[in-house]
């Protein structure tokens, strides 16, 4: 019996609304009422991880960065952090502006840029739980959006050197896909980072070793769970490594090819409450009549 769900957030718990609906509330409350843990496993802010988590009333330790903080399900407070070392930080902003592209750094709950521009204003604001009956404005949201914060901080080289703030996650976007490409081929190569293609031009740059799956593997040491009482689900490249290291890993019907070809089990998409679907099948007590993808017919 599975005794832990986490679950991704974008194309995974939400819809592509951004949204939690309603069917996938109920699959959840479902679970949590038979005593089955759920958490988030996210790349996202940890106070937009801990506002969905406290939305839905989850009852496990979440997961944010990618697998770079674990934080405390009731408070939203910092429980397990792994930072990005300055030098290599340094290193890749040196390369990432060199070669013209974007780069900020996430720290707990603050973005730090080199200036403001209209895109990362509005980061807060994507990051809040979007709710049916309210446009999606400051207005509507301005509480939620106050959670996280976009600092700008002039010289990225100084601010990385001088910083006491630790800085957990780095993102690169870039306009040319080749030049992603190129990025992320010389950063694999330096060897001190976990790098996480989130887009065709744009990449997540953490600490090495930092991952979805670490980050889950400490999560389940906590419950004392083995990794056979876990199931995972998700969509996307930093969700692989969980999926793969879980009981039960679900890739959702909207998931990349190489995702679903991983998991034990394709579920539907997010825009058919692909949740809902694998609760009800996989995860409630009559789990066990799924069959595994490795010898039979997945959906």
């Amino acid at each position: 019996m599975y005794k832990l769900l986490a679950l991704d957030m974008d194309g995974t718990l939400l819809d592509p609304s951004k949204r939690i609906t309603e069917s996938v509330h109920a699959s959840l409350r479902a679970l949590m009422n038979k005593d089955i843990l759920v958490t988030i496993a996210s790349g996202r802010f940890p106070a937009s991880v801990w506002l969905h988590a406290q939305a839905a009333d989850m009852n496990a330790r979440l997961i944010a960065l990618n697998g770079a903080v674990i934080m405390d399900e009731a408070s939203g407070e910092l429980i397990h952090g792994i930072p990005l070392p300055a030098p290599d930080l340094l290193r890749l902003v040196h390369l990432a502006e060199s070669r013209g592209a974007y780069v900020h750094f996430y720290g707990y709950n603050v973005l730090y840029v080199k200036e403001l521009n209209e895109m990362n204003m509005r980061w807060p604001l994507a990051n809040v739980v979007v709710q049916p009956d309210k446009p999606l404005t400051e207005e509507h949201y301005q509480e939620q959006a106050g959670y996280i914060q976009v600092q700008p901080v002039g010289d990225l080289h100084a601010f990385a050197r001088t910083s006491a703030s630790p800085i957990y996650k780095a993102t690169v976007i870039c306009d040319s896909p080749d030049q992603i490409e190129g990025l992320m081929d010389e950063l694999y190569e330096w060897g001190c980072f976990t790098i996480t293609r989130t887009g065709r031009r744009r990449f997540d740059v953490n600490a090495q070793g930092v991952c979805k799956r670490a980050a889950l593997e400490h999560v389940t040491r906590y419950y004392s769970l083995h990794p056979s009482e876990v199931a995972a689900a998700g969509d996307y490249d930093n969700d692989l490594s969980m999926l793969q290291w879980a009981g039960l890993g679900i890739a959702m019907g909207n998931a990349k090819d190489s995702i679903k070809q991983a998991a034990d089990v394709v579920t539907l998409s997010n825009e058919e409450d692909g949740i809902t679907y694998a609760v009800k099948n996989y995860l409630l007590p009559t789990q066990s009549k799924y069959e595994d993808k490795r010898s039979s017919n997945i959906l």
